[in-house]
């Protein structure tokens, strides 16, 4: 009878424990954790600085677009990962420059900035290269260096861009990247305002989430 017992009590343990092997690999397969160099997942904050190089024209003039003014910028990204293939977020853009306001008599500031609602599109999931793009609006304005605002407009704006994630570490990557920002600004009666900027920088990524993705 004990014997019976034992044999009963070895039985439903090999028994238990071959379906959960079997279970446990159902529920696995197929599932591939996607190697560092292509890993996304979660929230995501984006910082970056570059070179940004700003023309602008007004539509009645003949001439067209200004000289590129080099000059620095930065941007912000915060967001969510909905897959390893699609980051949705904002994004904070600005590019500055100093100059002498000759009929003010003072240090002025003029700015481009912009905030936008971008989406960025990996093609591979193991991979780092992005796509990206948004709308939102645009401000060109100016300020003096006594803390006075000078002229200053809003309109609608729009960016794409493209860049390379390189990671650092699981949370961490490092990017190069090149992006085009425009804003048109136009008050009636006005001729329309028309300024962009091409920024190549450099920016960092942390992030939260880690993914995986099936692998048939």
């Amino acid at each position: 009878m004990r014997r019976s017992v034992a044999a009963c009590v070895a039985l439903l343990g090999l028994i238990a424990g071959q379906t959960s092997d079997l279970h446990a690999q159902r529920r696995d397969r197929g599932l591939v954790e996607v190697s560092p160099s292509g890993l996304r997942g979660g929230l995501y904050v984006t910082g970056g600085i570059g070179n940004g190089m700003e023309q602008y024209k007004y539509s009645n003039d003949a001439l067209g677009y200004t000289d590129w003014l080099s000059s620095p910028a930065a941007v912000l990204r915060i967001g969510g990962t909905p897959s390893s293939s699609v980051r949705v977020g904002g994004e904070l853009f600005g590019w500055w420059n100093r100059v002498y306001d000759t009929q003010a008599q003072s240090d002025a500031t003029e700015t481009f900035t912009a905030a936008l609602v971008d989406v960025q599109l990996y093609p591979s999931p193991r991979a780092g290269f992005y796509v990206k793009g948004g709308v939102g609006l645009a401000r060109s304005g100016e300020s003096f260096g006594y803390g006075a605002d000078g002229p200053s407009e809003n309109g609608f704006g729009w960016s794409v861009g493209a860049g390379y994630d390189i990671p650092l570490s699981r949370s961490v990557s490092i990017s190069p990247t090149a992006d085009f920002y425009q804003g048109s600004f136009a008050e009636r009666g006005q001729p329309t305002i028309t300024e962009h900027v091409l920024n190549l920088g450099v920016s960092l990524t942390f992030q939260s989430g880690r993914r995986y993705y099936r692998d048939r």
